[in-house]
C-alpha cells in the first residue's frame, strides 16, 4: 500500500490524483463530516453516519477535528493509495498483511498558510489546521519511508514519487532504511 502523508494543504490529495493518472489505485476513504459544497460522494469520501462508521470493520480510524475517518478492510490493499493521518499510517503500519511504502509531503508552514489563503479557505479556520497539525506530525519525519519536497511544481514531485515506486515495485522488495531520503530539486 502506497500510503501519502502529510500536513494540511501540503499538496498530498494532488499528489494522489495524479498518481492515479499513472495507473495506481485509489482508496477512497469513509467519513463522517459533512460533505462540502466541493465534494461528490463516493468520489472524494464515502460520506456516512456516525452509526455507519461504528459497524464497520476498518483497517484504520482517526478523528480529526471531531469528524471519523477511516478506511475499510475490504479496501486496504497493496496496490492502492491511501492519504492517511499520522495516526492512520501508524495503525496501516501494524497491519502484517499490508507492505507499505510510505512518503511524507513537506511543505514550509508559511507556503501551506499562502496557499490556504488563496484558495479561499477560512483563515481561522486555516490557523486551527496549521496548530493541530503541529501536534499530530510530529516525529512523522522519522517513521516514513521518504520525505518528499512539495515546495515546487506539482509534476516534479509527483514525477519523482513515480521514480520511487517503480523501482520500489520493480525490485519487489521492502524498502529498508538505507533507501530512506529526501528527495530535493
Amino acid at each position: 500500500m502506497i500510503c501519502i502523508i502529510g500536513d494540511s494543504c501540503s499538496g498530498k490529495t494532488t499528489i494522489e490524483r495524479e498518481l492515479v493518472k499513472h495507473g495506481y489505485n485509489r482508496i477512497i476513504s469513509y467519513t463522517t463530516r459533512p460533505i462540502r459544497t466541493c465534494e461528490t460522494n463516493h468520489i472524494d469520501y464515502h460520506f456516512i453516519t456516525e452509526e455507519e462508521f461504528a459497524k464497520m470493520p476498518l483497517a484504520e480510524s482517526t478523528i480529526y477535528n471531531s469528524w471519523h475517518y477511516g478506511i475499510s478492510k475490504e479496501d486496504a490493499k497493496n496496490d492502492a493509495i491511501a492519504v492517511v493521518e499520522p495516526v492512520g499510517f501508524r495503525e496501516l503500519k501494524s497491519k502484517e498483511w499490508l507492505d507499505i511504502v510510505s512518503f511524507y509531503i513537506k511543505v514550509p508552514e508559511r507556503d501551506r498558510v499562502i496557499r490556504m489563503m488563496m484558495r479561499g479557505d477560512n483563515v481561522m479556520e486555516s490557523f486551527r489546521r496549521i496548530i493541530s497539525d503541529q501536534g499530530s506530525f510530529n516525529g512523522i519525519e522519522r517513521e516514513v519511508d521518504f520525505i518528499i519536497d512539495n515546495n515546487r511544481p506539482i509534476q516534479k514531485t509527483v514525477k519523482e514519487i513515480v521514480a520511487i515506486l517503480d523501482k520500489y515495485y520493480e525490485e519487489s522488495k521492502p524498502i529498508d532504511a538505507s533507501d530512506r531520503y529526501i528527495l530535493e530539486e
